[in-house]
């Protein structure tokens, strides 16, 4: 929760119970002064104060959510240039590749050839770019696989003027499965994607979108609209989803566009290809564990998805909690959906 959300409600609580305990003490005040006052009528004109005291808190607790979220907006939109640099002494080589995305945007990458015929796009985070994914790259490279990363629609080294959450990137997807097909002796039926995060969402949708696309990685994936969030689960998701679909329509208007359909209603069409969703297990205090949420794509999803949850993980974070298992559920994922025999 942001640190001036807190703010405003700790101020707001401390305020209107001033409010209460003031007319509490004006109350008894006039009972004392005058007995003859109905205590009955009394309580009744306390129980309607407190009554209005949490329907103002509520509206209030709703408008500072919408106003925090209006200016993450704001400033989650606009791009996220930075310079991209190959690490010294990366233990492989990369090409450093560009390729037309949606709407004729360059995107800016780096492509390792398959040693046994299958490519997997790395998709990394919001607001990274595609050193984020390097790990990743580095397991599956070991593995024989070839790799296509990129970054993201006006992130790192890619051109284009705003992000959007995820809601225009499927076309950046179609442009890199264009950009494999060309490529001299690229197996358009062993084309993989993976990601974390914002990412994971990309990867999703373009699988829902690409049919090409053979296999699906997620991990930590983000929601596409509030429609994708499970709930309500205490008082904060209750407020929260109403202003959460006020903020799918303002973001729309922002970026002139449709609200996109929800990944619970996109996911289905994976189906038969296989999608493994990996989340982290532990929880926060209002939002619970993002597995809530994951458990809903399941829930939408076909026969063909299967979720992994890591208990000790918060978000994408699982390769620093369980390297070496992490390592073999994704290889072995992969190796399972293109038929790798080792």
């Amino acid at each position: 929760m942001e640190p001036g959300f807190v703010d405003a409600i700790l101020l707001l609580l401390i305020f209107m119970a001033g409010m209460l305990v003031t007319v509490w003490l004006y109350r008894r005040k006039r009972q004392v002064a005058s007995p003859s006052i109905n205590r009955k009528r009394g309580l009744v004109y306390f129980l309607k104060l407190a009554g209005f005291a949490a329907l103002s808190l509520v509206m209030v607790i709703f408008g500072v959510m919408v106003f925090i979220g209006y200016q993450n907006i704001l400033e989650d939109t606009r791009p996220a240039p930075s310079q991209v640099e190959i690490p010294d002494g990366l233990p492989f080589e990369v090409q450093e590749v560009t390729f037309p995305g949606g709407e004729g945007f360059r995107m800016a990458g780096w492509y390792i050839p398959p040693g046994n015929g299958v490519t997997i796009i790395l998709l990394h985070g919001f607001g990274s770019n595609r050193t984020e994914m390097l790990w990743h790259a580095q397991v599956l490279i070991d593995a024989g696989y070839g790799i296509l990363m990129y970054d993201e629609r006006a992130t790192g080294e890619s051109e284009g003027n705003r992000r959007s959450y995820g809601w225009e990137d499927p076309a950046d997807v179609g442009g890199a499965l264009d950009y494999l097909n060309g490529l001299p002796g690229t197996d358009a039926d062993k084309i993989g994607i993976g990601g974390c995060s914002i990412g994971g969402q990309i990867a999703l949708q373009g699988a829902a979108y690409y049919p090409q696309i053979g296999a699906v990685w997620a991990d930590g994936s983000a929601a596409i609209t509030t429609r994708d969030l499970k709930g309500p689960l205490n008082w904060y998701t209750v407020i929260g989803t109403p202003a959460n679909y006020l903020l799918d329509w303002i973001t729309a208007k922002k970026l002139g566009i449709d609200i996109p359909p929800a990944m619970i209603d996109i996911i289905g069409r994976i189906e038969p290809r296989p999608v493994m969703l990996v989340s982290g297990g532990k929880s926060l205090p209002l939002t619970g564990s993002e597995s809530i949420y994951l458990e809903h794509f399941v829930e939408h999803a076909g026969l063909n998805t299967q979720l992994w949850v890591i208990p000790e993980a918060l978000h994408c974070d699982g390769p620093a909690w369980r390297p070496e298992e992490y390592a073999d559920k994704l290889v072995g994922f992969f190796d399972n959906a293109f038929g790798v025999k080792r």
